[in-house]
């Protein structure tokens, strides 16, 4: 064999070893992220595309949701990623590590030496981005606050300035992508700054110069001869100060003071009164609104201002009154159109010291309502609550059909009343409620009961005009009968009486025995359905028919004490014995 020959297979054979090998580093690592490549940290080095994929997806997971956290000016923010439009493309990140496969040799060294730490591709909404990012501003813009004082008590309370911030909304898009995924440390925000006018020393001055000094005495206000003084810890709630460009600027709040000038100033005004529609003699009268002289709120505001600063003896200001009108005008009140009767009704009630007490402060309380056009009637609202402190005391009620004791027993006569006047007035009723069995002072089928919170007595003025409502109460004697009466004034816009049906599906009260210690005995009273109707006419022609149903309840012929004939068990621990009702 010749040399030549002996060479050629020599090198026939050495290639064949190098195809062999570089077969074998294909096959080994021709479709693998090369090795040492992370992502965040995360390695995905020597995996397939289809392993890396899952690991890389598996491993962000909750930190491509995570908020992005960022500060500006020292304060926190955050973005929440799906707001902006931001997600991490975990396809793309993992072919950008260098996966798949390739037959080059460059590809092929680079999988077996090894890969880098490469950023994971982010994908944006740039409409979504830029909105969080306008959002974001509006969270962190803020701007300069001038230095202020305000005071706790009458102590000068300084606040110092604040510089104002600015975000710049083009770089910050960029510092949010580059944020994200966050991994929870905060990115500074892209923020310019803006000085407010006076700096902290001018503050001080003011506090010198102003704050401790408008804490030092009284304010005296005058009105001709006549005096008030104002306290500083008075006035001192409705006090500020702020400093703009080297200038003390003090501003006094004076809808806060109004409680107070209210109050204080009653020595120095003549308030206006408002005009009123009254019972003069036997009919209704327009009383006249007075227009009152005020101190001029416009100008009392600088008048204390002006003489805060100065010392004792100095601190002195006069302020000007000035016409003040009342709010209800005499026109307003004649416009309203009470000139004659609407409608009226009495009832009577037999003589209990308690039916004085509440029928009477009941009817006080209504006395005088006056309804303009559209307003509601509301007897709760009117009256009160009933308890010992708003007049009224204790009287039987129905509580479940039965009678019992509770305050202001003996209201619903006014009730009663007032709804029947409403009634024939032709008034429009929005609520009422008839007694759950029927009492025969009471026109049947045609009354109404009130329970504090519960139960109510309303009607509207629907008549176009005003209405006054007038009560006449006459206490009740041993030897004779109270009354109640109510009138409603007005203008008059229907013509109104009343038709009722025949008492059906009557109902018979059953005996009941009742051991109880505060039993009441009551006399029977069968139930029964009954409707009432409500004939409107103008002019003499039927317009208009209404009607109103109720159902009365049975009321038992409640008897205390045991039933006859049963023996009474005396309770445990007494030596009395049981006795039987005679």
């Amino acid at each position: 064999m010749g040399r030549k020959q002996l060479a050629g297979i020599i090198a026939a054979a050495g290639l064949g070893v190098i195809v062999v090998g570089y077969g074998a580093a294909f096959a080994f690592a021709g479709s693998k992220i090369p090795s040492g490549t992370t992502v965040l940290g995360i390695g995905i080095g020597g995996l397939s595309k289809d392993a890396a994929q899952a690991k890389l997806s598996d491993g962000l997971k909750d930190r491509v949701a995570a908020p992005i956290a960022l500060t500006a000016g020292g304060s926190k923010f955050q973005v929440v990623p799906a707001d902006a439009g931001l997600s991490v493309d975990i396809g793309k990140t993992v072919d950008a590590a260098g996966a798949g496969r390739s037959l080059s040799p460059a590809r092929i060294w680079h999988a077996l030496t090894g890969g880098d730490a490469v950023e994971p591709v982010v994908t944006k909404d740039d409409a979504k981005l830029k909105a969080a990012v306008d959002k974001l501003a509006g969270q962190v813009n803020r701007k300069a606050t001038e230095g202020t004082i305000t005071f706790t008590g009458t102590k000068p309370v300084k606040h110092e300035p604040a510089e104002g911030l600015e975000l710049d909304t083009a770089k910050a898009t960029g510092a949010v992508l580059a944020a994200y995924p966050s991994d929870g440390d905060a990115t500074d925000l892209p923020v310019s700054t803006t000085k407010p006018q006076a700096a902290s020393e001018a503050i001080d001055k003011a506090v010198t110069e102003f704050a401790e000094p408008a804490m030092s005495g009284p304010v005296r206000l005058s009105v001709g001869s006549k005096s008030v003084d104002l306290e500083p810890a008075e006035l001192a709630p409705a006090l500020s100060v702020t400093v703009q460009e080297g200038r003390v600027i003090p501003a006094l709040n004076t809808k806060k003071l109004e409680p107070l000038f209210q109050a204080r100033f009653k020595t120095l005004e003549t308030l206006p009164k408002d005009a009123t529609v009254q019972i003069v003699g036997a009919a209704p009268k327009v009383v006249p609104a007075v227009d009152g002289l005020v101190v001029d709120r416009a100008k009392v505001g600088a008048a204390i201002l002006l003489v805060l600063p100065k010392p004792q003896g100095e601190r002195r200001a006069v302020v000007p009154l000035t016409q003040t009108k009342a709010a209800f005008t005499t026109e307003a009140a004649t416009a309203l159109g009470i000139k004659e009767k609407m409608g009226e009704f009495q009832t009577e009630f037999p003589d209990a010291a308690y039916r004085n007490i509440n029928i009477g402060t009941a009817a006080r309380k209504i006395n005088g309502t006056l309804l303009k056009p559209n307003e509601t009637f509301s007897l709760n609202k009117i009256v009160g609550e009933r308890t010992k402190e708003n007049g009224f005391t204790e009287g039987y009620i129905i509580s479940g059909g039965k009678f019992e004791k509770d305050l202001g027993g003996g209201v619903s006569q006014s009730a009663t009343t007032t709804f029947n006047a409403a009634f024939f007035a032709g008034l429009k009723i929005l609520e009422h409620k008839a007694h759950s069995v029927y009492i025969s002072r009471y026109p049947v089928g045609r009354e109404a009961t009130v329970a504090w919170g519960s139960v109510d007595l309303k009607f509207l003025n629907d008549s176009g005009h005003g209405i006054l409502v007038q009560t006449i109460f006459k206490a009740s004697t041993p030897g004779s009968k109270g009354s109640i009466r109510v009138i409603i004034w007005g203008t008059k816009f229907w013509d109104v009486t009343a038709g009722q049906s025949e008492k059906s599906n009557i109902r018979q009260p059953k005996v009941v025995y009742n051991t109880a210690a505060k039993c009441e005995p009551q006399a029977p009273t069968p139930g029964f359905d009954i409707t009432i109707y409500r004939y409107m006419a103008r002019n003499g022609v039927r317009q208009k028919t209404e009607q109103f149903t109720t159902k009365y309840n049975a009321a038992d012929d409640i008897r205390c004490g045991p039933k006859p004939g049963t023996t009474v068990t005396p309770p445990p621990g007494t030596t009395t014995p049981g006795r039987k009702p005679s």
